[in-house]
């Protein structure tokens, strides 16, 4: 297990996505500019025209990732996730609507808001972490980071 405190406290906000909107890239830009390195995704809510994920296939190490596209209207059911390194890390539950089916996975870049998207953010202040692969698991880990 690993832990990470806050150092200075959080802040929080609610991002709001429009229409067009690139879910993973607009959050990098909004971290950046906000200076967020590290904090929560505590939820989130709203649809899709594009959806990019990946779920895991097995349990054995080293995972084996399935890709997934999802193209037309794709309900967004629930998000949450982390921030590590101010990069966003986004599990989510969406209905294929068309196709009529519920998939979970993780959220990847190229998804797209269809008509708005909302999701709320907690922010460590001055907490710096990384995403690293754990040399036994071959898995990634966040910890701490180097000032």
């Amino acid at each position: 297990m690993i832990k990470i405190d806050a150092a200075k406290g959080v802040r929080t906000m609610m991002i709001v996505f429009q229409r067009g909107d690139y879910v993973i890239e607009k959050l990098r830009e909004v971290f950046a500019q906000e200076g967020i390195d590290t904090g929560l995704i505590v939820g989130g809510i709203g649809s899709l025209d594009i959806c990019h994920l990946h779920t895991i296939t097995r349990t054995e190490v080293p995972s084996v990732d399935r890709y997934l596209t999802l193209e037309g209207p794709v309900e967004v059911g629930s998000l949450q996730g982390s921030i590590a390194g101010a990069e966003p890390h986004i599990h989510i539950v969406v209905d294929d609507v068309a196709n009529d089916k519920v998939y979970v996975g993780h959220l990847e870049p190229g998804s797209r808001c269809c008509y708005r998207m909302e999701l709320g953010i907690i922010a460590f202040e001055g907490t710096k972490t990384k995403s690293v692969k754990n040399p036994q698991t071959s898995l990634i880990d966040i910890v701490p980071a180097e000032e």
